[in-house]
């Protein structure tokens, strides 16, 4: 244990983690307003707009965070807002769950936690952009800390609270179910089974049941497509292959940095082999699970770095607590100091990057090309769609081909209907309604469609002609491209 002054060591760390917390935050906010929404950005800014108890493809807390602050304004920087609040109370959360369940060591350990989760790449970026995984982090990281203090300490209320916040981290994500695991793995690991034969835990699952009963509610009442295309979404691919999740690996060793990525399976593993106090296996429990699940679901189908940030921020206090204990050795101060080599200064250069694209690159190989240009695409459609109105024929509408490409253009031409000529029924078909037969309308097509829209075959137009084009140069460079045609005859073959 690192001895430090008792004048000093009940508020310093605190103060110092305040310090981190608000400087990092402070960046984030630099740059929030300095570029447009991504897609996901903008697809959950949509939820916001529109208002369900569900949807197609996440439950519904991430939009219903996105509609308190919509009512102020619809900015960019102000929906990057509450990606930064939430991040600031994770972690919050994190350095009081690493001084409570670690409480015989350096009062210093909360602060480390926390410098290690903003150290790493995927979770410092966290606090720019709103993603299910924000309110996950936070409610999944109460959950443990609930958790913790009703197996220890128990009383009715922590139960409650560890249903609450356990369904709350259901309404966030579908990850959240692995929560489920971590409390029967902590159960385990602690023998404190005769606990099941109290009320807490029952109460507890009671409460998160009904908190979740939303996204059930809304699943019956549309066909259950949400969780059917998250169980095809998870499990899908034809056969396992490690080389699916060796490259899923690898993509989690680039997010989050090598200092907690490589760190945090040492840590792992000699917690495993260990595991002699409460905190330890209250964050196995946490991190393992989640871990597991998707090294398994990443050998059948593709999976994103960001879906594992609640196990990787789970094990941020026992790569803080390695590296307490291993410092002396001169291997892991140079290991530690290549690590953050590494992350901080590419969280440094993305700051830059988002501030001003001072990077430079061929046309259109810029790697934030793809956060450019919708806002003045969407202007640029909407306008030839009020030419086309007047010309005879049905009401025309806008068209894409792709949900990514649709966030973006729908959100900057709101409240304008889009309508996606993809095969797949999502939730743009329930927003907007599917591509009906005859449509007509303009038609924006992004470098994926560099030979226009299909003419032939299905989910095609009848005709279509070119109308415009749109070049968005930035510094003089150009970053994104955008190509409009006026089409007509969606689902019909040209004579």
């Amino acid at each position: 244990m690192t001895a430090v002054p008792k004048t000093l060591a009940p508020r310093t760390p605190a103060r110092a983690t305040a310090w981190l917390v608000g400087v990092v935050t402070l960046l984030h906010l630099i740059v929030a307003g300095r570029v447009e929404l991504g897609a996901d950005e903008a697809h959950y800014a949509l939820y916001g707009l529109h208002l369900a108890w569900s949807y197609f493809d996440h439950p519904p807390m991430v939009g219903w965070l996105q509609a308190l602050v919509l009512p102020f304004s619809q900015s960019d920087f102000a929906l990057r807002l509450m990606p930064a609040v939430l991040l600031v109370a994770s972690s919050t959360v994190l350095y009081r769950l690493t001084r409570t369940i670690f409480p015989d060591d350096s009062p210093w350990l909360g602060f480390a936690a926390v410098a290690v989760l903003h150290s790493s790449i995927a979770l410092n970026t966290m606090g720019i952009m709103m993603l299910p995984e924000d309110p996950l982090l936070l409610f999944g990281l109460l959950s443990v800390s609930s958790l913790y203090h009703a197996v220890h300490k128990p009383a009715l209320s922590r139960w409650l609270l560890l249903g609450l916040f356990m369904g709350l981290a259901g309404l966030s994500k579908y990850t959240a179910i692995a929560l489920v695991p971590t409390v029967l793995l902590y159960l385990q690991w602690e023998r404190k089974w005769t606990l099941i034969r109290t009320p807490g835990p029952w109460i507890a699952a009671l409460v998160g049941a009904i908190l979740v009963c939303p996204v059930f509610i809304w699943n019956a009442q549309h066909d259950w497509i949400s969780l059917a295309f998250q169980w095809h979404h998870g499990t899908g691919g034809t056969h396992w292959k490690i080389s699916r999740m060796l490259q899923s690996q690898a993509a989690q060793l680039l997010a989050y940095g090598p200092g907690l990525y490589i760190f945090g399976y040492v840590a792992v593993a000699s917690g495993l082999r260990k595991r002699t106090d409460h905190g330890t296996r209250l964050l196995l429990s946490l991190s393992l699970p989640l871990l597991v699940l998707f090294a398994w679901s990443s050998g059948k189908t593709a999976t994103l770095p960001h879906w594992t940030a609640l196990a990787w921020a789970g094990l941020a206090p026992l790569v803080a607590r390695l590296v307490f204990r291993h410092w002396r050795h001169f291997a892991w101060r140079l290991g530690v100091a290549a690590s953050l080599l590494y992350s901080v200064g590419l969280i440094l250069v993305l700051h830059s990057l988002l501030f001003t694209p001072w990077l430079r690159m061929p046309p259109y190989a810029n790697p934030l090309a793809e956060v450019y240009g919708w806002q003045a695409a969407a202007k640029r459609a909407l306008a030839l769609r009020q030419e086309m109105e007047r010309t005879p024929g049905s009401k025309p509408v806008l068209f894409t081909g792709y949900w990514t490409e649709a966030a973006r253009l729908a959100w900057y031409a709101r409240p304008q209907r889009l309508v996606v000529t993809d095969r797949r029924y999502d939730q743009f078909d329930l927003w907007f309604g599917s591509p009906r037969k005859g449509a007509r309308g303009i038609f924006i097509a992004t470098r994926r469609w560099h030979h226009g829209p299909r003419t032939e075959g299905p989910n095609s137009f009848a005709r279509c002609v070119r109308v415009d084009h749109l070049d968005i140069v930035v510094h003089g460079r150009a970053f994104n491209t955008f190509t409009f045609y006026r089409c007509s005859g969606y689902g019909q073959h040209a004579p």
